[in-house]
């Protein structure tokens, strides 16, 4: 997964140092309506980002459902049904995405994206137990199992801004879907986030500083096999779990450090109960 990220970041930072000398009359014509911004002065119109995203969150279960193939037991050969119903008391996900971001302002105040990158992670449920099974077949069962996944992600966004004086406004919303290495499993992530902030100097560091929140609509389709631990043997059992974002909304606080008119690197992390972590690293032209 390491060299799939340092693909990702070194193919970002590799168009980033081409693009200008190939975008210089598109760059020159954005954003349109320039006359909007009354005076204010304006990002470059054209940008390409490298970004590493972590997330750890709690997952609401919609379903769970197991397949045991058929067990020799001491007392007997057993053979249960497809498809019996499970539940989890807790049902947690962690994952890291590794992406490109191409953007474009084609307005003073509105910033249109695509995303393109990998992302990799792990489901892990606790407080394991499947429905209507005798005790004796129950207790041979693991209380917990953990999935891990990896799959490319795409998508797309826009960017509203306001602003006054050295004060601005943001609203983010943009969609993904990944498609994951396991089964047909599906990741589809809306997300949408509300920042406001401040920009000023600092000595020589010119930056800003900004305040938030982000509002997560997540649906998870994980199926495929894993293994369970069942009389010393490892028994593979398919699974279908569809859950979604247990809490929607977190809060977040963030910082963008201009280091030139062309680059930028910028750091967030998010807090409550969804955590994040994201760095940025941007070049416009």
């Amino acid at each position: 997964m390491s060299n799939i990220k340092q693909t990702i970041i070194a193919a970002a930072v590799a168009v980033a140092s081409t693009a200008s000398t190939q975008a210089d009359g598109l760059s020159d014509s954005l954003p349109l309506g320039k006359s909007l911004a009354a005076g204010v002065e304006l990002p470059l119109s054209l940008g390409v980002s490298a970004n590493v995203f972590f997330m750890e969150q709690d997952m609401a279960a919609q379903s769970i459902s197991i397949d045991i193939p058929p067990l020799a037991l001491p007392t007997g050969p057993v053979e249960l049904p497809p498809g019996l119903p499970a539940t989890a008391e807790n049902l947690e996900s962690r994952a890291t995405s590794t992406t490109a971001k191409l953007d474009a302002w084609l307005l003073p105040f509105l910033n249109v994206y695509g995303v393109a990158g990998y992302v990799d992670g792990e489901t892990v449920a606790s407080g394991f137990s499947v429905n209507g099974l005798p005790p004796a077949m129950a207790s041979l069962l693991p209380n917990s199992f953990s999935i891990a996944y990896s799959g490319p992600i795409y998508g797309a966004g826009i960017t509203l801004a306001a602003g006054y004086n050295q004060y601005f406004a943001l609203l983010d919303a943009n969609y993904t879907e990944s498609d994951l290495d396991i089964g047909e499993s599906t990741i589809e992530a809306f997300v949408v986030s509300p920042r406001i902030g401040i920009t000023g100097n600092l000595g020589d560091l010119e930056g800003s500083l900004y305040v938030g929140a982000m509002y997560q609509d997540i649906d998870e389709n994980q199926n495929g096999t894993v293994n369970f631990p069942i009389m010393g043997q490892a028994v593979p059992v398919g699974y279908n779990v569809i859950s979604e974002a247990e809490n929607k909304w977190n809060y977040l606080v963030g910082a963008n450090l201009k280091i030139s008119e062309s680059w930028n690197y910028g750091i967030e992390v998010g807090f409550s109960d969804r955590t994040h972590a994201m760095a940025t690293l941007n070049y416009r032209f």
